[in-house]
């Protein structure tokens, strides 16, 4: 492994400890649990983002990896960053959140205060053609993005789909700084 794989895994280990001593990240996994990601600079294929081995869950209260961060190890959020990417090369890490109304309001409060943008993918305008599938409906999802912002905004939700869970996606350059927006969001509640 060269020595930009092993400064990712690192870089997400490092991140993943941050995580790990929060209980208040807790409140804001997912029911299809959290992933934390990390790409290298000229990713371009699943096995060139690194995540968490078996995705992010809550345990006794605290965040804990089911397994340690490896290349290759998420699908969707692996997915979300090659797509983010291909508008925004200097986006390389990303994390899924919970979304729900009250989370909603103390995400947008996190925004204005860091001036950040947040976009809202509506699936209701999903073509029935990219429903078909998760690989055909994260381009429509990121170009949606795109299309309604002129840009990918950092922080974006999707709404709810046929069996689908809405979530928050949290982007930037690296995993500590996901991170911590992450807590501070969760430090909110």
């Amino acid at each position: 492994m060269n020595s930009e794989r092993n400064e990712i895994l690192g870089a997400l280990t490092k991140a993943l400890n941050k995580l790990e001593e929060s209980p208040t990240f807790s409140k804001i996994i997912p029911e299809v649990r959290s992933n934390i990601v990390f790409s290298i600079q000229d990713a371009n294929k699943i096995e060139d983002v690194a995540g968490i081995d078996g995705r992010i869950t809550e345990v006794g209260g605290f965040p804990r990896a089911a397994g340690s961060p490896k290349f290759g190890a998420t699908d969707h959020m692996g997915r979300a960053i090659l797509e983010v990417r291909k508008y925004e090369p200097s986006i390389r890490a990303g994390i899924n959140l919970k979304f729900n109304e009250c989370l909603k309001e103390l995400v947008k409060e996190h925004a204005n205060e860091k001036n950040i943008e947040i976009g809202e993918i509506d699936r209701s305008k999903e073509p029935e053609e990219s429903k078909k599938g998760n690989v055909k409906s994260m381009p429509w999802k990121i170009n949606y993005l795109y299309e309604e912002h002129g840009g990918i905004p950092r922080i974006f939700y999707e709404s709810a789909g046929l069996g689908k869970e809405p979530l928050f996606v949290i982007l930037g350059k690296n995993p500590i700084q996901v991170v911590e927006d992450s807590l501070e969001i969760s430090h909110k509640i």
